[in-house]
């Protein structure tokens, strides 16, 4: 049976309630966005949320279906629509500023083509940080769909809800986009490099983590689908035919960038991160051994990185 949870009215939330952004950028999503969006909209809270996309000149229909969906919940959902193509990061700049005026004291992600598969993930979430101070974000597991390979995987594998510092973050990002929500307060406003950064949700979990020296709880729940495409930055890897050696690199060279503009080269410097860095789980998360031969490459360029990884700067 569904849980029935009590509405408040927002003009009381704004001195003692929370109330949730969520976030969405989208681009050329036609045949996922109505999906991402109804799975929003079948929230059930005892806080108000609303919707804010920003939808970036798409190709094919997806700023016709936006439209009407904003027509169905006029409401619930604010449509940012870009004049001009402006590119993922710039667009997620500008929604992410929509999502600070709103004043909502909690912002969650949700991507074009992605979806949320259990009613009460909001109210899950805002129920975990409500009550632990110390968290600046919870995630949860979610499960991946590869669009591209047709495999099928849920991940992070836990059986219980676990926590996770920033060290652990740099190691190994496990965590879906899909699945994060986090205090904005500690995002606003983005730093002017966030521009320049290649994996936008692990620079922001970092940097979260940076400013508010909190932690994050990841839920072990499975509540959210994440999916690889060839318009995802794994499926775009992927249908580049870009070497593992060139994938590991752009992952290290992320955390390098991360590391400077963070002033953490005290703490984390490079030759740590390339023995700390989890080469095993990014590989297998770019590339699935779903093969022989997928699986001889796979540990091939495992067993090169490993021993000649201190070259590859």
């Amino acid at each position: 049976m569904a849980m029935i949870l009590e509405k408040k009215d927002l003009g009381m939330q704004l001195d003692n309630l929370p109330s949730v952004a969520v976030y969405m950028i989208t681009y050329n999503h036609a045949f996922f966005i109505e999906e991402a969006v109804e799975s929003i909209m079948i929230q059930n809270t005892n806080f108000e949320y609303k919707l804010f996309i920003g939808e970036d000149c798409s190709t094919d229909n997806t700023r016709a279906i936006c439209l009407k969906l904003k027509e169905r919940y006029p409401d619930k959902i604010e449509l940012i629509l870009n004049e001009k193509n402006l590119g993922a990061v710039s667009n997620a700049i500008q929604v992410f500023k929509a999502c600070f005026e709103s004043k909502a004291k909690y912002i969650a992600l949700l991507e074009g083509d992605d979806y949320w598969t259990d009613p009460l993930k909001l109210q899950k979430q805002v129920d975990f940080l409500e009550a632990n101070p110390d968290y600046v974000i919870c995630a949860h597991v979610a499960e991946e769909k590869n669009e591209m390979t047709k495999f099928n995987n849920v991940f992070p594998h836990i059986k219980l809800n676990t926590t996770k510092n920033i060290e652990d973050y740099i190691i190994n990002n496990l965590t879906a986009t899909c699945s994060l929500m986090f205090k904005a307060e500690y995002l606003n406003p983005l730093p002017i490099w966030y521009k320049d950064i290649h994996f936008g949700d692990w620079g922001l979990a970092l940097l979260l983590f940076y400013r508010s020296n909190k932690k994050l709880m990841i839920l072990k729940d499975c509540m959210g689908v994440y999916r690889v495409n060839s318009g995802s930055v794994h499926g775009s890897l992927k249908s580049d035919n870009l070497s593992l050696i060139k994938a590991y690199k752009m992952h290290l060279d992320f955390i390098n960038f991360i590391n400077e503009k963070l002033f953490l080269k005290g703490k984390f410097k490079p030759s740590v991160i390339k023995k700390k860095i989890n080469t095993h789980a990014i590989l297998a998360d770019l590339y699935k051994k779903e093969s022989i031969i997928g699986y001889c490459k796979h540990s091939m360029i495992k067993y090169l990185l490993i021993r000649f990884g201190n070259r590859l700067s």
